[in-house]
């Protein structure tokens, strides 16, 4: 029975551990890695909102790694490590030793691409290219 048993639930296991995201945190697999910020989609003042190139020098913005530890090179030095984690409707859950809790939704996710919904008076996206190394 207990080889029966095990022959089921093996399977099961493997198929799950294998999944596209993190059951803990809910972390998809693809927001995992370096991602560099290039462009900001504002309001123009116009009936047309438009996409600026951004460029920050760095050679990422923000790393998402599989633990759930969050790196923001451009914070101060103290600050630039935090936990993260993403709630069942897409949104990004952070947590900073100096900033504290914030929350930023996630309007599109690929392998390579990722938009986040920076609103906070006037709709604002932050479109980041994944840094491959």
């Amino acid at each position: 029975m207990k080889k029966i048993l095990l022959i089921v639930v093996l399977p099961l296991l493997i198929t799950f551990s294998c999944s596209e995201n993190d059951p803990q945190n809910n972390i998809p697999q693809k927001l995992i890695g370096k991602w560099k910020l290039t462009q900001k989609f504002v309001h123009s003042g116009t009936p047309e909102n438009i996409w600026i190139e951004i460029d920050t020098g760095l050679a990422y913005d923000i790393w998402f790694k599989e633990n759930g530890e969050v790196v923001t090179p451009e914070k101060p030095i103290d600050c630039q490590t935090g936990t993260y984690s993403v709630s069942l409707d897409s949104i990004i859950n952070f947590n900073f030793p100096c900033f504290g809790e914030s929350v930023i939704p996630i309007d599109s996710l690929t392998n390579v691409l990722l938009i986040t919904d920076v609103t906070y008076i006037e709709y604002e996206l932050n479109k980041y290219q994944k840094v491959i190394e």
